[in-house]
């Protein structure tokens, strides 16, 4: 799958930020047996990145259907015992980067 220009902009930052916390992307499935993956995720920690592009227009993660999708998403990890971050374009900062590496090393 190709990276979108957001989920590339957040994976340099957070490299380059964050070196020695390797997040996998686009492979890991966090519910057995559902089709969906993670944008980021480290294994270890089970702390997952998601990037929501395209919020300030009618859209993927915008429309209805799209919030149902990302909302059964969400709790489904969260039962599994997963933390996700749910990223717009705004909040690929530094600060933001800094706040999941925190989650991570607190969890690893």
């Amino acid at each position: 799958m190709s990276d979108s220009p957001l989920e590339k902009k957040f994976s340099k930052l957070f490299g380059s930020l964050y070196p020695h916390l390797v997040l996998i992307q686009d492979k890991v499935q966090p519910v057995p047996n559902r089709r969906f993956r993670l944008d980021f995720a480290h294994l270890e920690s089970l702390v997952g990145v998601e990037i929501a592009g395209g919020i300030w227009r009618k859209g993927g993660h915008s429309s209805g259907r799209g919030l149902m999708r990302d909302y059964e998403k969400l709790n489904l990890c969260q039962m599994n015992g997963w933390i996700i971050f749910q990223l717009s374009s705004e909040q690929i900062t530094p600060q933001w980067c800094q706040r999941i590496a925190r989650t991570i090393e607190g969890r690893w």
